[in-house]
């Protein structure tokens, strides 16, 4: 059995996904250390108040050193990676990582640096999340190619379902199939949480729909947003809208002219990012959801809550055809499915099952990577 859990985790988004797994692996005795790239500060989340950690905590770089563009990242990618075992090394020592589980999730940059670090200190590579595909090397970017890469270090997979495990058929090591996204557990987590958000509880009681849009390509595109900001004002008409400002989105608008003249519409409700916890009760209170986050297709689909997913492609298949609809290129696509909202409407799946719960009892029973490496797909 394994005392010692190496967490690399990036962003925030990764640690709301991953913190249910923490849990449980302290739960069933394991000693859970956190190593953080700094790609986001995740000392600032709500969520790791939640974490009664038992081992360690390190920080490799700050989120502050990042200059917030492409070649920015690359630079502090470099940086932080060369550095990184050092460091690492320096503050748990140098015999306690051969063999203990390693876990990444997900698909951005701190996922394949983390894997990266994890082989190379001799580890075995944990994948939470593995196996999704979009099948478009350069959509989502970088995405789809931290993914793949993530997959040649990793030595079990964590994967979210059949399709999933269907994409990891030739991956190296073991395939452990979750069934569902560990996200369920983090959804079923926020149900008992209060709300801090400040006039939360008022919009809660109000009728509305959600407004997400943050993703670089998307934004980059002032068209494409001139048209889904035309429509989204006319849905607004209807029912309020709650826009939720990411930074870059913020930064879009502003340098559009349009962000002025959504603040006095008493039509809008715009909200700067909230913490996981409060945005999960925000969802579940929206008659329906425009968004494209990926993360957001899957925590809807457990909501059972229509949702319209502005992307082009999507590596995910939660709630496709059901509750949720791919824009896939079409704007008018917008208005079809606010007419039809309510026919998207599905029943709650947060479901007495615990994905995180696979995943802890797999990285309690590990034992060498030398055994893990010899697994395929579960044999």
């Amino acid at each position: 059995m394994n005392k010692n859990i190496f967490f690399f985790l990036g962003t925030e988004a990764e640690l709301i996904k991953v913190f249910p797994v923490i849990l449980d692996s302290m739960k069933k005795g394991g000693i859970c250390h956190i190593i953080a790239s700094g790609q986001n500060d995740l000392t600032k989340s709500r969520i790791m108040k939640e974490i009664p950690l038992n081992g360690m905590f390190l920080e490799l770089s700050r989120e502050s050193d990042i200059k917030k563009s492409a070649k920015g990242l690359l630079a502090w990618f470099i940086k932080t990676y060369r550095s990184a075992s050092e460091k690492i090394e320096e503050k748990f020592g140098k015999g306690v990582f051969k063999g203990a589980p390693m876990v990444v999730h997900g698909d951005t940059v701190s996922t394949l640096m983390g894997a990266r670090i994890g082989k190379k200190l001799g580890c075995v590579v944990c994948h939470v999340e593995a196996g999704l595909r979009s099948h478009h090397l350069f959509n989502p970017f970088p995405e789809e190619i931290d993914r793949l890469l993530t997959s040649r270090f990793a030595r079990v997979h964590f994967a979210p379902g059949a399709e999933p495990v269907k994409n990891l058929r030739r991956a190296k090591g073991r395939v452990v199939d979750t069934v569902y996204n560990t996200i369920l557990d983090s959804l079923k987590y926020s149900k008992n949480m209060p709300v801090l958000t400040k006039g939360l509880q008022d919009i809660l009681k109000q009728d509305y729909f959600v407004f997400v849009m943050h993703r670089q390509e998307n934004l980059a595109n002032k068209e494409f947003v001139r048209q889904v900001m035309d429509r989204v004002e006319k849905f607004a008409q209807k029912r309020k809208c709650v826009l939720i400002l990411h930074k870059i989105t913020e930064v879009t608008f502003a340098d559009m002219g349009i962000l002025k003249g959504l603040q006095a519409d008493k039509h809008f409700v715009l909200l700067p990012r909230v913490d996981y916890f409060d945005f999960m009760k925000l969802l579940d209170g929206a008659q329906y959801v425009i968004t494209d986050g990926g993360s957001n297709q899957e925590e809807l689909h457990y909501m059972g809550k229509p949702c319209l997913i502005m992307r082009k492609a999507t590596e995910r298949q939660e709630g496709i055809g059901r509750n949720a609809v791919l824009y896939g290129g079409d704007i008018d696509a917008m208005e079809v499915f606010e007419e039809n909202h309510a026919s998207y409407r599905i029943e709650s799946l947060l479901e007495d099952y615990s994905p995180s719960g696979v995943i802890a009892d797999a990285l309690r029973h590990m034992k060498s990577a030398e055994a893990d490496m010899g697994y395929k797909n579960g044999k």
